[in-house]
């Protein structure tokens, strides 16, 4: 997998998912075994299946074949939080959670992206920072971010290269979170904190963002996506959640301010600015 271009992370955690079969496999180089032992295990089937592509693998050092068992993955509604738990538990978070946390929430990247971003990526000037580490097959992009922030980056120290891996591997960050999120969750009486996770952030960016600028091609841009794919899973998300209050706005996103003054004098009102973008809204 290494020869292939699979990323270290991928590695080990598939080395993981082999290590704990084989625990309930007497061998697990028969792949019937391990087919057996795969079909028992309390996984999701999209875990399954890429534990089984990775079988494949595996069974090719060995100079084997098999004829991997096939797994229906299911579509699942992206759970969308409140802002006002999102901040919840970022103000709960220590000095390095927390400017994660924010940053995820201002710009939608993956965990992974953000982890690697590196002071070099990061503009306080200009307060951009640029997504050079891009995963998934995802685009890199420049993104805005907040004075608030700016002032959260500030405080960390640049005694290293990156921010966010200078105290912790991702792994210990993410047991950080969890451990955080269930004090919190506890403390406030409010269990659906329990639900967001690190990629939560990134669906309430994306979901967020186009009730605001109905604008499929930006919210791609700001989320990396290559195609409108994926895109469109948050554009049907906010028609559903937001059917009712669709109908009695317009919006249009604009740059420049000799838009800005068209827009105005046609009876638009400014409603909004995201990553560069001035959002302007009608009645309809």
């Amino acid at each position: 997998m290494r020869k292939l271009g699979r990323k270290e992370e991928t590695i080990r955690d598939n080395t993981q998912r082999f290590q704990r079969i084989a625990k309930i496999c007497n061998d697990i180089n028969d792949p019937e075994q391990f087919k057996t032992a795969l079909s028992q295990i309390k996984w999701s089937n999209s875990t399954k299946s890429t534990t089984a592509s990775s079988y494949t693998f595996y069974l090719k050092l060995l100079g084997k074949t098999w004829t991997p068992p096939r797994y229906i993955i299911q579509e699942k509604i992206y759970f969308i939080p409140t802002e006002q738990e999102l901040d919840q538990l970022i103000s709960a978070a220590g000095r390095t959670i927390a400017p994660l946390l924010q940053l995820l929430k201002e710009t939608g990247m993956r965990i992974g992206e953000a982890y690697n971003i590196e002071w070099k990526d990061i503009d306080l000037e200009h307060k951009t920072v640029s997504v050079n580490h891009p995963e998934k097959g995802s685009l890199p992009r420049i993104l805005r971010i907040s004075d608030i922030l700016k002032g959260m980056l500030n405080n960390i120290p640049k005694d290293t290269d990156a921010p966010f891996s200078r105290t912790s591997k991702k792994k210990g960050l993410m047991i950080t979170f969890q451990q955080m999120r269930e004090r919190t969750a506890k403390k406030l009486s409010n269990p659906r904190l329990k639900q967001i996770h690190f990629h939560t952030f990134r669906h309430w960016k994306a979901t967020t963002d186009y009730y605001k600028l109905r604008d499929g091609t930006i919210i791609r841009h700001i989320l990396g996506h290559r195609t409108a794919t994926m895109t469109d899973r948050y554009i049907h998300i906010v028609e559903t959640l937001y059917h009712d209050e669709n109908g009695e706005w317009t919006s249009k996103a604009i740059r420049t301010k000799e838009e800005a003054m068209q827009l105005l004098n046609d009876g638009w009102t400014k409603a909004d600015e995201i990553d560069g973008f001035h959002i302007y809204r009608k009645r309809k």
